[in-house]
Protein backbone atom coordinates (compact mmCIF):
# COMPACT_ATOMS: atom_id res chain seq x y z
CA UNK A 1 0.00 0.00 0.00
CA UNK A 2 1.30 3.47 -0.91
CA UNK A 3 1.03 5.94 1.80
CA UNK A 4 0.54 9.87 0.91
CA UNK A 5 0.97 12.71 3.03
CA UNK A 6 -1.81 15.50 1.62
CA UNK A 7 -0.67 19.03 2.37
CA UNK A 8 -3.53 21.54 1.92
CA UNK A 9 -5.12 25.11 3.19
CA UNK A 10 -8.35 24.12 2.15
CA UNK A 11 -10.60 21.09 3.01
CA UNK A 12 -13.71 20.24 4.23
CA UNK A 13 -13.87 21.08 8.38
CA UNK A 14 -16.94 21.67 10.62
CA UNK A 15 -16.54 25.47 10.43
CA UNK A 16 -16.28 25.31 6.99
CA UNK A 17 -18.09 22.00 5.07
CA UNK A 18 -17.56 23.19 1.81
CA UNK A 19 -14.28 24.73 1.65
CA UNK A 20 -11.89 22.32 -0.40
CA UNK A 21 -14.71 19.76 -0.96
CA UNK A 22 -13.65 18.81 -4.36
CA UNK A 23 -10.11 18.03 -2.97
CA UNK A 24 -11.28 15.80 -0.69
CA UNK A 25 -13.81 13.91 -3.33
CA UNK A 26 -10.12 13.61 -5.45
CA UNK A 27 -8.36 11.86 -3.46
CA UNK A 28 -11.16 9.30 -2.64
CA UNK A 29 -11.60 8.74 -6.15
CA UNK A 30 -7.82 8.10 -6.01
CA UNK A 31 -7.81 5.63 -3.61
CA UNK A 32 -10.93 4.35 -5.65
CA UNK A 33 -8.20 3.88 -8.01
CA UNK A 34 -4.99 2.49 -6.28
CA UNK A 35 -3.90 0.70 -2.55
CA UNK A 36 -3.65 4.21 -1.38
CA UNK A 37 -3.33 5.70 2.48
CA UNK A 38 -3.57 9.59 3.11
CA UNK A 39 -3.03 11.51 5.69
CA UNK A 40 -4.46 14.96 5.58
CA UNK A 41 -2.22 17.99 7.47
CA UNK A 42 -4.72 20.99 6.83
CA UNK A 43 -3.37 24.48 6.93
CA UNK A 44 -5.96 26.68 8.59
CA UNK A 45 -4.99 29.95 7.22
CA UNK A 46 -8.53 30.88 7.06
CA UNK A 47 -10.02 30.58 9.88
CA UNK A 48 -6.97 30.57 12.05
CA UNK A 49 -4.54 33.11 10.29
CA UNK A 50 -0.92 33.28 8.66
CA UNK A 51 0.64 32.55 11.55
CA UNK A 52 -0.50 28.62 10.70
CA UNK A 53 1.81 28.64 7.74
CA UNK A 54 5.06 29.64 9.57
CA UNK A 55 4.06 26.54 12.02
CA UNK A 56 3.86 24.36 9.14
CA UNK A 57 7.69 24.91 8.69
CA UNK A 58 7.94 22.64 11.83
CA UNK A 59 4.57 20.80 12.15
CA UNK A 60 4.81 18.92 8.65
CA UNK A 61 8.81 18.14 9.22
CA UNK A 62 7.61 16.42 12.71
CA UNK A 63 4.84 14.32 10.75
CA UNK A 64 7.06 13.55 7.97
CA UNK A 65 9.56 12.27 10.78
CA UNK A 66 6.84 10.30 12.76
CA UNK A 67 5.33 8.02 9.42
CA UNK A 68 7.03 6.43 6.48
CA UNK A 69 5.26 8.40 3.85
CA UNK A 70 5.98 7.60 0.01
CA UNK A 71 4.71 11.11 -1.26
CA UNK A 72 3.61 13.95 -0.39
CA UNK A 73 1.25 16.16 -2.25
CA UNK A 74 0.60 20.00 -1.76
CA UNK A 75 -2.18 22.04 -2.83
CA UNK A 76 -1.74 25.64 -3.34
CA UNK A 77 1.66 27.22 -3.39
CA UNK A 78 2.50 28.46 0.01
CA UNK A 79 1.19 25.59 1.90
CA UNK A 80 4.49 23.97 0.77
CA UNK A 81 6.58 26.68 2.93
CA UNK A 82 8.39 24.16 4.84
CA UNK A 83 10.00 22.84 1.05
CA UNK A 84 12.60 26.42 1.32
CA UNK A 85 13.94 24.72 5.26
CA UNK A 86 13.19 20.91 4.50
CA UNK A 87 13.78 18.83 1.53
CA UNK A 88 12.25 14.77 2.33
CA UNK A 89 13.72 12.45 0.00
CA UNK A 90 10.37 11.37 -1.36
CA UNK A 91 8.36 12.33 -4.03
CA UNK A 92 6.87 15.26 -4.08
CA UNK A 93 3.86 16.81 -6.10
CA UNK A 94 2.02 19.84 -5.94
CA UNK A 95 -1.12 21.42 -7.37
CA UNK A 96 -1.18 25.18 -7.99
CA UNK A 97 -4.60 26.58 -8.32
CA UNK A 98 -4.14 30.33 -9.32
CA UNK A 99 -3.72 33.46 -7.20
CA UNK A 100 -0.70 30.98 -6.03
CA UNK A 101 1.15 31.37 -8.87
CA UNK A 102 -0.82 34.35 -11.05
CA UNK A 103 0.63 37.95 -9.93
CA UNK A 104 -2.29 40.15 -10.04
CA UNK A 105 -0.72 43.19 -7.52
CA UNK A 106 -1.52 42.02 -4.00
CA UNK A 107 -0.81 38.60 -4.04
CA UNK A 108 3.02 39.91 -4.87
CA UNK A 109 4.52 38.06 -2.14
CA UNK A 110 2.47 34.90 -2.68
CA UNK A 111 3.56 34.08 -6.02
CA UNK A 112 7.17 34.74 -4.53
CA UNK A 113 7.26 32.69 -2.55
CA UNK A 114 5.44 29.69 -4.77
CA UNK A 115 8.39 30.31 -7.20
CA UNK A 116 10.87 29.73 -4.75
CA UNK A 117 9.09 26.67 -3.48
CA UNK A 118 8.16 25.22 -6.90
CA UNK A 119 11.71 24.90 -7.74
CA UNK A 120 11.56 22.19 -4.91
CA UNK A 121 9.20 20.19 -6.09
CA UNK A 122 9.39 16.77 -8.30
CA UNK A 123 6.34 17.49 -10.37
CA UNK A 124 3.71 20.56 -10.60
CA UNK A 125 0.09 20.34 -11.86
CA UNK A 126 -1.15 23.77 -12.55
CA UNK A 127 -4.81 24.77 -13.92
CA UNK A 128 -4.21 26.37 -17.23
CA UNK A 129 -1.45 27.69 -19.92
CA UNK A 130 -0.91 30.35 -18.88
CA UNK A 131 -0.02 29.30 -15.31
CA UNK A 132 2.06 26.37 -17.37
CA UNK A 133 4.47 29.43 -18.84
CA UNK A 134 5.15 30.90 -15.61
CA UNK A 135 6.02 27.70 -14.15
CA UNK A 136 8.14 26.16 -16.86
CA UNK A 137 10.32 29.33 -16.76
CA UNK A 138 11.31 27.93 -13.10
CA UNK A 139 10.16 23.82 -12.80
CA UNK A 140 10.15 22.15 -16.43
CA UNK A 141 8.31 19.35 -14.78
CA UNK A 142 4.69 21.01 -15.20
CA UNK A 143 0.98 19.31 -16.43
CA UNK A 144 -2.11 20.90 -17.35
CA UNK A 145 -4.57 19.36 -15.16
CA UNK A 146 -7.74 21.35 -14.05
CA UNK A 147 -9.31 20.21 -10.92
CA UNK A 148 -12.77 17.85 -11.62
CA UNK A 149 -15.66 18.96 -10.41
CA UNK A 150 -19.03 15.98 -9.10
CA UNK A 151 -20.75 15.90 -11.91
CA UNK A 152 -23.43 13.24 -9.89
CA UNK A 153 -24.11 16.11 -7.43
CA UNK A 154 -24.31 19.27 -9.44
CA UNK A 155 -26.88 18.18 -11.78
CA UNK A 156 -30.95 19.03 -11.77
CA UNK A 157 -32.47 16.65 -10.83
CA UNK A 158 -34.86 14.40 -12.75
CA UNK A 159 -38.13 16.25 -14.33
CA UNK A 160 -36.59 19.39 -13.06
CA UNK A 161 -38.51 22.98 -14.11
CA UNK A 162 -36.80 26.32 -12.51
CA UNK A 163 -39.53 28.14 -10.87
CA UNK A 164 -41.53 30.86 -12.51
CA UNK A 165 -40.65 34.10 -11.34
CA UNK A 166 -41.20 37.88 -12.27
CA UNK A 167 -37.25 38.73 -12.39
CA UNK A 168 -33.90 37.59 -13.38
CA UNK A 169 -31.34 36.03 -10.82
CA UNK A 170 -27.87 36.71 -11.93
CA UNK A 171 -25.51 35.00 -10.14
CA UNK A 172 -22.17 36.71 -8.33
CA UNK A 173 -19.24 33.40 -7.90
CA UNK A 174 -17.79 34.50 -4.60
CA UNK A 175 -17.51 36.69 -1.78
CA UNK A 176 -17.68 40.42 -2.51
CA UNK A 177 -15.01 40.95 0.12
CA UNK A 178 -12.65 38.74 -2.33
CA UNK A 179 -10.46 41.79 -4.32
CA UNK A 180 -9.67 39.34 -6.77
CA UNK A 181 -13.41 38.47 -7.60
CA UNK A 182 -13.89 42.43 -8.52
CA UNK A 183 -17.30 42.97 -7.09
CA UNK A 184 -16.95 46.69 -8.66
CA UNK A 185 -17.53 45.54 -11.92
CA UNK A 186 -20.00 43.16 -11.00
CA UNK A 187 -22.02 46.10 -10.11
CA UNK A 188 -21.11 48.05 -12.92
CA UNK A 189 -22.14 45.35 -15.28
CA UNK A 190 -25.69 44.99 -13.19
CA UNK A 191 -26.28 49.17 -13.59
CA UNK A 192 -25.03 48.63 -17.20
CA UNK A 193 -27.74 46.24 -17.83
CA UNK A 194 -30.35 48.08 -16.73
CA UNK A 195 -29.57 50.94 -18.80
CA UNK A 196 -29.61 48.40 -22.16
CA UNK A 197 -33.13 47.91 -20.54
CA UNK A 198 -33.65 45.10 -18.63
CA UNK A 199 -34.72 46.24 -15.43
CA UNK A 200 -36.24 43.12 -13.63
CA UNK A 201 -32.89 42.14 -12.69
CA UNK A 202 -31.28 41.23 -9.22
CA UNK A 203 -28.29 39.60 -8.26
CA UNK A 204 -26.94 37.12 -5.80
CA UNK A 205 -23.57 36.30 -4.12
CA UNK A 206 -22.32 32.83 -3.70
CA UNK A 207 -21.13 32.93 -0.27
CA UNK A 208 -21.65 31.67 2.82
CA UNK A 209 -23.51 29.06 1.70
CA UNK A 210 -23.70 24.89 2.03
CA UNK A 211 -22.74 23.11 -0.90
CA UNK A 212 -26.36 22.09 -1.28
CA UNK A 213 -27.56 25.79 -1.41
CA UNK A 214 -25.02 27.00 -4.02
CA UNK A 215 -26.28 23.80 -6.20
CA UNK A 216 -30.21 25.24 -5.51
CA UNK A 217 -28.83 28.55 -6.34
CA UNK A 218 -27.31 27.84 -9.30
CA UNK A 219 -30.46 25.56 -10.38
CA UNK A 220 -32.74 28.63 -10.29
CA UNK A 221 -30.10 31.59 -10.79
CA UNK A 222 -30.70 32.93 -15.05
CA UNK A 223 -27.03 33.55 -15.23
CA UNK A 224 -23.84 33.17 -13.61
CA UNK A 225 -21.10 36.54 -14.54
CA UNK A 226 -17.57 36.39 -13.62
CA UNK A 227 -15.93 39.30 -13.30
CA UNK A 228 -12.92 38.18 -11.64
CA UNK A 229 -8.56 39.62 -11.84
CA UNK A 230 -7.32 36.05 -11.96
CA UNK A 231 -8.66 32.73 -12.07
CA UNK A 232 -7.12 29.45 -12.45
CA UNK A 233 -9.82 26.77 -13.51
CA UNK A 234 -12.76 27.75 -11.51
CA UNK A 235 -14.51 25.40 -10.19
CA UNK A 236 -17.64 27.33 -9.62
CA UNK A 237 -17.83 27.73 -13.32
CA UNK A 238 -17.58 23.98 -14.14
CA UNK A 239 -20.37 23.60 -11.17
CA UNK A 240 -22.50 26.13 -12.69
CA UNK A 241 -22.52 24.23 -16.28
CA UNK A 242 -23.16 21.04 -14.74
CA UNK A 243 -26.48 22.94 -13.43
CA UNK A 244 -27.19 24.00 -16.32
CA UNK A 245 -26.72 27.47 -15.83
CA UNK A 246 -25.93 29.94 -18.53
CA UNK A 247 -22.23 32.07 -18.23
CA UNK A 248 -21.13 35.15 -18.92
CA UNK A 249 -17.55 35.57 -18.47
CA UNK A 250 -14.46 38.06 -18.36
CA UNK A 251 -11.05 36.27 -20.36
CA UNK A 252 -9.41 34.61 -16.95
CA UNK A 253 -8.03 31.28 -16.67
CA UNK A 254 -8.90 28.67 -18.61
CA UNK A 255 -12.82 29.40 -19.05
CA UNK A 256 -12.80 30.40 -22.63
CA UNK A 257 -11.81 26.38 -22.97
CA UNK A 258 -14.61 25.80 -20.70
CA UNK A 259 -17.14 27.51 -22.55
CA UNK A 260 -16.35 27.01 -26.35
CA UNK A 261 -18.72 25.32 -28.36
CA UNK A 262 -21.14 25.30 -25.06
CA UNK A 263 -24.74 27.63 -26.04
CA UNK A 264 -25.90 30.18 -24.32
CA UNK A 265 -22.37 30.87 -23.01
CA UNK A 266 -20.05 33.88 -23.68
CA UNK A 267 -16.85 35.03 -23.13
CA UNK A 268 -16.15 39.08 -23.02
CA UNK A 269 -12.33 39.85 -25.06
CA UNK A 270 -12.06 42.66 -22.84
CA UNK A 271 -13.12 43.83 -18.77
CA UNK A 272 -15.42 46.09 -20.79
CA UNK A 273 -18.68 46.98 -18.54
CA UNK A 274 -20.69 47.59 -21.68
CA UNK A 275 -19.61 44.49 -23.53
CA UNK A 276 -20.01 42.16 -20.60
CA UNK A 277 -23.29 43.94 -20.18
CA UNK A 278 -24.26 43.51 -23.88
CA UNK A 279 -23.12 39.40 -23.80
CA UNK A 280 -25.52 38.94 -20.36
CA UNK A 281 -28.29 40.61 -22.03
CA UNK A 282 -27.78 38.38 -25.36
CA UNK A 283 -27.66 35.25 -22.89
CA UNK A 284 -30.91 36.53 -20.97
CA UNK A 285 -32.76 36.53 -24.13
CA UNK A 286 -32.09 33.23 -25.79
CA UNK A 287 -34.08 30.02 -25.41
CA UNK A 288 -33.19 26.97 -23.16
CA UNK A 289 -30.08 25.13 -24.73
CA UNK A 290 -28.73 21.59 -22.99
CA UNK A 291 -26.06 23.41 -21.29
CA UNK A 292 -24.74 20.92 -19.40
CA UNK A 293 -25.12 18.12 -21.98
CA UNK A 294 -22.71 19.78 -24.39
CA UNK A 295 -20.15 20.46 -21.21
CA UNK A 296 -20.66 16.72 -20.33
CA UNK A 297 -18.71 15.78 -23.13
CA UNK A 298 -15.84 17.68 -22.14
CA UNK A 299 -14.26 15.02 -19.68
CA UNK A 300 -10.99 16.58 -18.32
CA UNK A 301 -12.97 18.55 -16.31
CA UNK A 302 -14.81 15.48 -14.53
CA UNK A 303 -13.49 14.77 -10.96
CA UNK A 304 -12.53 11.24 -12.00
CA UNK A 305 -9.95 12.17 -14.79
CA UNK A 306 -7.97 13.76 -13.09
CA UNK A 307 -8.19 11.32 -9.96
CA UNK A 308 -7.44 8.63 -12.94
CA UNK A 309 -4.38 11.06 -13.81
CA UNK A 310 -2.99 10.90 -10.28
CA UNK A 311 -3.72 7.07 -9.71
CA UNK A 312 -1.35 6.63 -12.33
CA UNK A 313 1.44 9.53 -11.10
CA UNK A 314 0.96 7.78 -7.92
CA UNK A 315 1.67 4.12 -8.72
CA UNK A 316 4.81 5.30 -10.55
CA UNK A 317 6.67 6.29 -7.19
CA UNK A 318 8.80 3.83 -5.24
CA UNK A 319 9.56 3.46 -1.60
CA UNK A 320 12.14 5.74 -0.41
CA UNK A 321 13.29 7.04 2.54
CA UNK A 322 11.61 9.43 4.62
CA UNK A 323 14.76 11.09 6.84
CA UNK A 324 14.75 14.78 6.29
CA UNK A 325 17.47 17.13 4.92
CA UNK A 326 18.06 20.55 6.39
CA UNK A 327 19.18 22.95 3.26
CA UNK A 328 19.13 26.76 5.68
CA UNK A 329 17.46 29.50 4.92
CA UNK A 330 19.71 30.07 2.11
CA UNK A 331 16.81 28.58 -0.36
CA UNK A 332 14.99 31.61 0.27
CA UNK A 333 17.44 33.79 -2.03
CA UNK A 334 18.11 31.90 -4.24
Amino acid sequence: MMKLLLITNMYPAPEQPSSGVFIKEQIEDVQNEIDLEVDVFLIDGINRGKFEYLKSIFTIPYQLSRKKYDAIHVHYGISGLFLLFFRPKIKKFMTLHGCDIQDWGSNFWNVWITKKIIKNVDLVYVQNQKMKSVVEKINPNVEIMPCGTNSSFFAPPPNFNKKAKSDFLILFPGSPKRTVKNYPLFLEVMRTVEELGIQNIQHLCLENMSREQVKDAMLNADCLLMTSISEGSPQVIKEALYCDLPIVSVPVGDVADMLAGIPKCKVANTFDKLELARLLKSTLSEDYAPIRESFMTKNQYNNQYASKRLARRYSEVNDRETTLRVIGNKSLVE
